[in-house]
């Protein structure tokens, strides 16, 4: 339809141009019968009214409609033939008002005297110049649209550089005055020039390679059974749910998808599953994997746990998160000009020169924070000199705070970092939306935020498995423990992480008092910060016992174990999950946030603190519990050697002398951190340059209030643990060797029959069983566990795990 208006509107045109002309021309020399009266009958009626018609088409025509029509040809040839918008139908009524308000402007002759008549008397000269400029616009915007919208910005780029335009041109007219630079100057800024050159179409080629590898790279993982699927088999089904379903991988703005891959092919075949066995035609391989679902209730006598944590729940839990997440901030980079880069390599080069080290600047890598300038010194120069010159280098650059590199990984340069200015803010959204972080196959996955090169930073918690954060006042350790906490969540649901956060300062963790994630309250004061580690050594000693009845050396092979576990396999560890409210088989990590851990061992209870600490830093690991300390300054009243040294990932930020930095890193350079999140990174023995990612309040108080939805309450072993103020181990009695007789005086409670029957069948007794299966309060359940104790049913408390029954059914005392 639009094609077929816009013929019309082209036959019209033509129509018009030809009536114009002819018209124009030759409307003079025939009889104007509509203006003329006469009583001569040489006429006949078709000539009368035709050549009248004529005549009167001269007053209000003229060849100026030739523009027009010259123009909507060829726009109709190469431009609207060739798309679908119905808006190009309107480019015809511009034009044409365009061309005939111009032609009144310049060529008064070529419009009809009605027409002039018309333009003169109805507009004003201004406002009939306003009419014709916004014509045109129109035109331009509906003809050409993104090339006009281009041409708009050249002509504001082109407005802006005129200034700079003009000195040069200054410049370039005074030179010949001006004293003449010597061969060997001129011959320096030559080469300078063809480095700088160099440097820069490598760093161009190396964007453009990165573009292209992360475009196949996308393209690569998209999979055609995961596209089209025509048969989906037990063997399949079970590949399906072993799949990790924390490896969908929550795609976080500046754009996230709406789409779960991991997820939708987890949920399609689990339905398939259930088809294929409601079906009449079971193959052998669904009946097997049937056969080898835990049924051990056949084995013991309590409810039998689901093998591995219900993926429904982190469905809904990611769906959250996505809506929470989907807000992008759109971030302005401003890159130095090459002028800026030459100036900077030319003072650092005469610098070196002046202390007679030979060498050049062979390459600039930028960075969102500092550019890093690769140095390679000539033959015998010692790296150990070059880097003893770095407040002579900093004196060179105007007081600039940089730092030597004397060796960079990979390189036989020498690295001198200066900052930038001014610096780019690198957004934790960014780095959540890399590659790196969406890609990663990580069980605890940090973003840390970028490099000095600008590459997005992630690395697994897990396999730190500790870190040490110390850094002074202001430097940006809370905004990187925001990051940290964010990170998990973005990527970890409440059934694969659990948290522990210990806020002294009552303030910094207050925005995640109620997440899902947490095992209890944020503790606040020393004395329940120890009785809570101390659950973590308790519950860390549970899981080596599990592991060690399971076969299995760590946590990660536990749970991928788990997913091929048979009932006899699950009846070896049951008794370590009774009494427990866990619904499922599979251990989630626990993550432990300590912050100003100063504060914590300089009170009362900082004796029992640091042995707790030391404990879980030197054995958790395996267990899947892993510590996070954050402190001014780990000097050795604060953090012994002995914690210390279970702490071989350490991130130091700012620090006010170099005694600081070697305390917390074991070398110096953290004093001469720019701060706001610039931080050293050391793995080991590797140490490298990171810039922390800023994340606001407001973004991080909207995820967790969406998260709120998802209470799963706190753990309640936990809680009781905490309520008993921490229960002392003691030795377990000898069996039998405690019983009181049957004489005994009998218990008052009217429940203590039946709670001695619910003992006997769980072969496990706790106040919070009895609690749950006798509906009673926790006062009356904690009085029976003491009836029980003293009558010798039940051992001790024995800490976290559940007390020990004593006696049979056929027992006497009972």
């Amino acid at each position: 339809m639009k094609k077929n208006i816009l013929k019309t509107q082209l036959v019209i045109l033509f129509i018009l141009t030809l009536f114009s002309f002819i018209s124009f021309y030759f409307g003079n020399d025939l009889p104007d019968n509509y203006f003329t009266i006469t009583s001569d009958n040489s006429g006949n009626i078709l000539s009368y009214y035709f050549f009248s018609l004529i005549k009167f088409g001269s007053y209000f025509s003229g060849p100026w409609v030739l523009i027009p029509f010259f123009v909507f040809s060829l726009c109709h040839t190469f431009i609207y033939d060739k798309r679908e918008y119905m808006v190009d139908v309107l480019n015809f009524f511009p034009l044409v008002f365009f061309s005939g308000t111009v032609s009144f402007f310049f060529f008064h002759d070529a419009l009809g005297i009605g027409l002039q008549y018309i333009l003169k008397n109805a507009f004003t000269s201004l406002w009939l110049g306003i009419y014709t400029g916004v014509a045109f616009g129109l035109f331009l915007f509906g003809t050409f649209r993104g090339g006009f919208k281009e041409c708009i910005i050249k002509a504001f780029n082109f407005t802006k550089a005129v200034p700079a335009k003009t000195i040069q041109i200054k410049q370039t007219l005074a030179a010949p005055f001006e004293k003449k630079k010597p061969v060997a100057q001129i011959e320096h800024d030559n080469s300078l020039r063809k480095r700088m050159d160099s440097i820069l179409k490598d760093d161009k080629k190396k964007e453009e390679d990165k573009k292209e590898s992360s475009l196949f790279a996308s393209l690569n993982k998209i999979k055609p059974q995961n596209i089209l699927k025509t048969k989906t088999t037990a063997e399949e089904v079970s590949v399906d749910e072993d799949d990790d379903i924390e490896d969908a991988v929550i795609k976080p703005q500046i754009t996230r998808p709406t789409f779960d891959e991991s997820n939708t092919v987890v949920k399609s075949s689990q339905e398939n599953a259930d088809a294929l066995k409601t079906s009449d035609e079971n193959n052998k391989q669904s009946e097997e994997a049937v056969e080898r679902e835990p049924q051990v209730k056949k084995i013991l006598v309590t409810a039998p746990l689901n093998r591995m944590a219900d993926t429904s729940t982190d469905n809904q839990y990611f769906n959250i998160v996505d809506t929470a997440t989907e807000a992008t901030i759109e971030k302005v980079s401003n890159e130095p000009d090459k002028a800026y880069f030459e100036q900077i390599i030319t003072l650092l080069e005469s610098k070196l020169t002046e202390f007679k080290i030979e060498g050049e600047i062979v390459n600039v890598l930028k960075g969102p924070v500092v550019d890093t300038f690769e140095f390679r010194p000539g033959a015998g120069v010692k790296v150990s000199k070059i880097a003893g010159l770095a407040d002579d280098l900093s004196l060179a650059l105007y007081g600039a705070p940089i730092r030597v590199v004397p060796a960079m990984m990979g390189k036989d340069t020498v690295g001198v970092e200066v900052p930038r200015n001014p610096r780019d803010i690198i957004y934790l959204d960014e780095v959540l939306s890399s590659k790196e972080f969406q890609n990663a196959k990580y069980s605890l996955p940090i973003a840390m935020g970028k490099n000095a090169f600008g590459e997005s930073f992630v690395i697994d918690l897990a396999t730190c498995p500790h870190m040490l954060v110390a850094g002074a006042t202001g430097a940006g350790k809370s905004v990187f423990i925001n990051s940290l906490l964010v990170s998990l969540l973005v990527k970890k649901s409440p059934k694969k992480m659990k948290l522990i956060l210990i806020d002294p300062k009552q303030l910094e963790m207050a925005l995640y008092a109620k997440l899902p994630h947490l095992l209890m309250p944020v503790v606040t004061d020393a004395k329940t910060a120890s009785i809570a580690l101390l659950w973590a050594c308790q519950e860390m000693d549970r899981r080596y016992g599990i592991l060690a009845d399971f076969g299995v050396r760590n946590i990660s092979g536990f749970n991928e174990k788990l997913k091929r576990a048979t009932p006899e396999m699950l009846a070896k560890i049951h008794h370590h999950y009774e009494d427990t409210t866990a619904e499922d088989y599979e251990l989630p990590y626990i993550v432990i946030i300590v912050d100003e851990f100063a504060d914590l061992v300089l009170t009362k209870a900082g004796k029992e603190i640091e042995n707790n600490i030391a404990r879980i830093a030197a054995k958790a690991r395996a267990a899947g519990i892993h510590l996070v300390l954050a402190t001014q300054r780990p000097s050795v009243d604060v953090i012994t050697g002995v914690i210390k040294s279970n702490f071989p990932t350490r991130v130091a930020f700012r620090v006010s002398s170099r005694t600081d930095s070697s305390t917390i890193l074991d070398k110096i350079g953290a004093e001469r951190l720019l701060g706001k999140g610039d931080m050293l990174y050391k793995h080991g023995i590797n140490t490298q340059r990171v810039h922390s990612s800023y994340v606001d309040e407001v973004e991080i108080e909207a995820l967790t209030q969406k998260l709120e939805a998802l209470d799963s309450g706190f753990d309640e072993k936990a809680m009781e643990f905490l309520e008993n103020g921490g229960e002392v181990e003691t030795d377990e009695y000898s069996y039998g060797s405690h019983i009181t007789p049957a004489s005994s005086s009998n218990s008052g409670d009217a429940l203590y029959d039946e709670a001695v029957k619910v003992v006997m069948e769980s072969r496990s007794a706790s106040a919070s069983m009895l609690q749950r299966r006798l509906r009673i309060g926790y006062n009356r359940a904690a009085n029976l566990i003491e009836e029980l104790e003293k009558r010798g049913v039940v051992g001790p408390a024995q800490g976290a795990k559940p007390r020990r029954v004593l006696v049979d059914g056929n027992s006497p005392t009972l």
